[in-house]
């Protein structure tokens, strides 16, 4: 097994004088060229900026990349994530968040069976978008400022996607549960992003335009990161709930 790199520098997207000097240099090129052009920083995903994705890649080689997870979690759960990390999504984890949260009494088996044969993992019933195999974060915190990437809908439903998106609009009695269920909950983790050998993460987004769109001053601009690798215990930076002043600072986010 590969041993995780140790003491590389963070890049926050948020944080400009975190960003590598070769990128900075890239990114200031792109947005000064954009400035000439009349482009509204607003439209910075419009940018045709994906010539230089490669380039902006290569340039964080050798970083850890800041990104953030949103959703609800149980006190076990929390425990679970900072001694063993984040794990991808599967049938399996499902299965074992509910079989926890039924032995622990969250859930009664009544309630377990059905979110058990009806979720984002049972086969024939994906939704939109593909959520298995994956860690799903965004890079900014601006999702937690300008209410975007349907954070709020993560944070007010136990579960993730893969667990409640098939029941919080049908199932009112279901969805009421799930919304009892945890707190809401954001977890910090430092990414790999471009770790020689490592598949790639899917961004959206791509990278350099969010870096461009920082640059130009548009202060929402963001993106979903896809992670394809789980994220170990040692890459989780931090695990806030409302009550903790790292979460606080965001009023508008779910309290409960």
């Amino acid at each position: 097994m590969p041993m995780e790199p140790v003491d590389l520098p963070i890049v926050d997207v948020d944080v400009p004088a975190t960003w590598p000097a070769p990128l900075v240099g890239l990114v200031g090129e792109l947005a000064e060229a954009a400035r000439r052009s009349g482009h509204a920083p607003e439209n910075y995903q419009d940018l045709d900026l994906l010539p230089y994705e490669g380039t902006a890649w290569a340039l964080l080689e050798g970083h850890l990349g800041r990104a953030r997870h949103h959703t609800r979690l149980l006190d076990h759960e929390k425990d679970a994530i900072r001694a063993q990390g984040l794990r991808l999504l599967d049938a399996q984890l499902v299965k074992d968040r509910l079989d926890q949260a039924h032995a622990l009494g969250y859930l009664t088996a009544q309630e377990r069976e059905r979110l058990q044969t009806v979720n984002e993992t049972v086969p024939g019933q994906h939704g939109r978008g593909r959520r298995e195999g994956q860690v799903c974060l965004t890079l900014s915190a601006a999702a937690q400022l300008h209410h975007i990437h349907g954070i709020h809908r993560l944070l007010t439903y136990w579960g993730g996607e893969a667990i409640y998106w098939q029941h919080c609009e049908g199932s009112p009695g279901l969805a009421d549960k799930l919304r009892s269920l945890g707190v809401p909950s954001v977890v910090t983790v430092l990414l790999d992003l471009a770790a020689p050998g490592q598949q790639r993460p899917s961004i959206f987004p791509s990278l350099v335009h969010v870096f461009v769109g920082k640059a130009l001053g548009h202060d929402p601009a963001d993106a979903d990161v896809f992670y394809k690798s789980p994220i170990p215990p040692q890459r989780i930076e931090s695990i806030v709930s409302p009550g903790d002043a790292a979460y606080d600072r965001f009023p508008d986010l779910p309290r409960s």
